[in-house]
């Protein structure tokens, strides 16, 4: 797995999509963290965190896309199918580069808390409040990674496994106010106060709310790991498919 994992953090780095995405991310961070901190003459660290969800949700497709895909239009996926390794360390060692490469876009954040407190004299900040908005960043994209790890190995075409990415991002952003509909739709229907309460435990933005607000729920933890799990699951069960095929 290690080695895997080796070959695709290099690739990252060794083009330009590795560069690209902490570009982004430092921009849109780095605009952020000058608003909330400076322009709003606050400590709003959190406020950072908080509001790079939107476009944590667009970024991670690109950190995805490849990682199947590339394989497959370079006609390299039989070789590694045939390695004398297991598809568990195949699918791990892309997912824990991808998650790398996440994680250290991630350490922005406490780069901004110590340049704040140190620009700014007399700033305090709740360094555990922002440790867990962290943990909320990282699980929240540990769970999208995992998905669109598994829309990367449906096809060989990169700009697909993004297009479909980009489509859960926006169900994401979008999931209270569907949920809002959805119970509309069946009062209207069945002349009744419906409320969606199974539908709406799958809602991402809950669950990341309560680690931004300094929350560590152990529901949401339980809830983005077994997220993570599951298509981590599928995309081995869709590989060993296409082994067999």
């Amino acid at each position: 797995m290690f080695a895997i994992y080796k070959k695709e953090l290099s690739s990252y780095f060794n083009s330009a999509l590795g560069y690209i995405i902490m570009a982004l991310y430092l921009f849109f961070s780095g605009y952020f963290f000058y608003f909330y901190c400076f322009l709003r003459e606050s400590n709003g660290v959190i406020n950072v965190v908080s509001n790079m969800i939107t476009i944590v949700l667009f970024i991670i497709p690109l950190i995805t896309m490849r990682s199947f895909a590339e394989e497959k239009r370079q006609h390299t996926d039989q070789a590694l199918m045939t390695a004398p390794i297991s598809l568990n360390e195949i699918v791990l060692g892309k997912y824990l580069s991808a998650f790398t490469l996440y994680a250290i876009c991630n350490v922005f954040y406490l780069f901004y808390a110590l340049m704040l407190i140190t620009i700014v004299p007399g700033t305090s900040l709740d360094w555990l409040h922002l440790l867990w908005a962290i943990l909320g960043s990282l699980l929240i994209g540990a769970a999208l990674l995992a998905t669109n790890l598994f829309f990367s190995s449906l096809t060989e075409h990169q700009i697909i496994a993004a297009v479909l990415g980009l489509a859960v991002g926006l169900m994401v952003m979008l999931y209270e106010a569907i949920v809002s509909i959805v119970e509309e739709f069946i009062g209207a229907i069945f002349n009744t106060t419906y409320t969606a309460v199974v539908i709406d435990k799958f809602s991402f933005t809950t669950y990341y709310e309560d680690f931004i607000s300094g929350i560590v729920s152990p529901v949401g933890v339980v809830f983005f790991l077994s997220w993570t799990a599951f298509f981590l699951f599928i995309t081995n069960r869709m590989l060993d498919r296409k082994r067999w095929a």
